[in-house]
């Protein structure tokens, strides 16, 4: 399709391409059919999502084997999920600021940008790995009291807490590789290494928990380790020179505009997710406080409903690689072609998984836990909940649209609105005031995908038509 705003698009790509040094771009990117494209970036990152869907299953198996008649031990890894969340938050920062950068400079032909990508992004990421690490050693056990965690729970979830705190560490690390990667579209590197992370762990997890005999501290520490297998395997492909952005490993690399850019669009993605984990935190301290078995099945039903969300989630990492390197190279009605096209096959497939997740939740939920109540609790939110993720698919892709032209701030109103100014109030009202117990939280949910997928495609619809008008232009490089 050629666009108006570019009828030679595809000349003016490779005549960039040779006068900048840069390589060849995507098959398709600039031109060609839009869902062939989505395919090939999503599919890998969603194949990865899956496998790291077989570690989170298999983990929980493993934890909750541990003594099936206790919940605390899945409860307690768990209710550390509002922290651990707050962690992939900042992680999830470096890596869409980064890759938004390198999508729009490989779209403009700024090798100048790229070439300074790397090593900034690795001081932004060695930075935050030492604030988030020595606090959360020396205040685990407040953090876990403030998250509601109390006897066994508090017990458990502090194990799991400190032994897992390498495996953030090497994230934070690694994250800005994962950047550089998903803006380049080189997705197949980032599916390996997921799964390198994923199969290690689910051979380590037994060995860890069982035949070292290290409980609960061995689930975490096998995350650990499998971590520094994927990270060690990503390392290796800058080594190897694979990449447009190379890896200089020089401090004269480290450029403070770069820093300030990659923060344009990391920071408000880690502030909004930020956000939503202290969401998570109001959720976990009124289902606890309706019944504690409820945060059991609450905290599985978070870890399942990855396989409904994931869909979403890969399409949403192809979007910031296609929309950002269109958006750069003013390609604008191609850059709505891919973002109707996106969202309609999303919504799709959330129709699909979701229907899929309703019918086995009787089957699934007694593999995690031997009490009837906490297989109740779970198959009755999955019923409930499940479809109306349907509406989170239009918030979720609306964020990686603004993210990937380099305008985060609407990004972190959609992400903020969502859960913390929608959800929660919402179950609050629900909860408290029409006393409608655990259903109420459930409604809450509902709710704020419902409110904030309206504001989404209002927001993101007006702005791809200032764009189209020439009214509005992509962040530049």
């Amino acid at each position: 399709m050629k666009d108006r705003n570019n009828p030679d698009g595809k000349k003016r790509v490779s005549s960039i391409a040779r006068e900048e040094g840069l390589r060849r771009p995507i098959p398709d990117m600039f031109d060609g059919p839009v869902l062939k494209l989505m395919a090939r970036l999503a599919s890998p990152i969603f194949f990865g999502m899956l496998f790291q869907l077989l570690y989170n299953v298999t983990d929980t198996i493993w934890v909750s084997r541990i003594d099936l008649a206790d919940p605390s031990y899945v409860g307690g890894t768990g209710i550390i999920f509002p922290f651990l969340f707050l962690a992939i938050a900042l992680n999830q920062g470096i890596v869409v600021g980064t890759s938004s950068l390198v999508a729009r400079a490989i779209g403009e032909g700024n090798t100048r940008v790229l070439d300074k990508t790397a090593e900034s992004g690795l001081a932004i990421g060695i930075v935050v790995a030492v604030a988030m690490a020595v606090p959360t050693y020396v205040f685990s056990t407040g953090i876990l009291r403030l998250l509601g965690a109390e006897g066994d729970y508090l017990v458990h979830g502090s194990e799991y807490l400190r032994f897992i705190v390498p495996a953030g560490v090497l994230l934070f690390v690694s994250s800005v590789f994962f950047g550089i990667l998903q803006g380049e579209g080189m997705m197949k590197y980032v599916m390996t290494a997921m799964i390198i992370g994923t199969v290690g762990n689910i051979i380590l997890d037994p060995i860890f928990i069982f035949t070292l005999k290290l409980g609960i501290r061995g689930a975490a520490l096998a995350t650990s380790v499998s971590q520094g297998l994927a990270v060690a395997f990503i390392i290796s492909v800058f080594v190897r020179r694979k990449t447009q952005v190379q890896v200089h490993w020089k401090l004269a690399k480290v450029d403070w505009q770069t820093i300030k850019k990659i923060l344009a669009v990391g920071l408000p993605q880690s502030t909004g997710q930020v956000l939503m984990a202290l969401s998570f935190f109001f959720f976990n301290r009124v289902v606890v406080s309706i019944d504690p078995l409820a945060l059991t099945a609450f905290a599985l039903c978070g870890r399942l409903d990855q396989a409904v969300l994931m869909p979403i989630f890969a399409i949403g990492a192809a979007l910031i690689t296609m929309i950002g390197q269109n958006a750069g190279r003013g390609n604008i009605d191609r850059v709505r072609e891919i973002w109707r096209k996106s969202l309609l096959t999303a919504m799709g497939l959330v129709v699909l998984t979701a229907a899929v997740m309703v019918l086995l939740a009787p089957k699934i939920y007694p593999f995690f836990s031997d009490l009837d109540q906490v297989v109740h609790y779970a198959v009755l939110q999955t019923r409930i909940v499940e479809f109306t993720f349907v509406f989170a698919v239009i918030g979720i892709l609306s964020r990686s649209f603004f993210q990937a032209i380099g305008y985060p701030i609407p990004a972190l109103l959609i992400t903020m609105s969502r859960l913390l100014l929608l959800a929660v109030p919402a179950m609050l009202l629900y909860v408290y005031v029409f006393d409608l117990k655990i259903y109420g939280v459930w409604l809450g949910i509902i709710t704020g995908n419902i409110l904030a997928a309206v504001i989404s495609v209002l927001w993101a619809s007006r702005t791809l038509r200032l764009m189209q008008e020439g009214k509005l232009k992509t962040a530049k490089t």
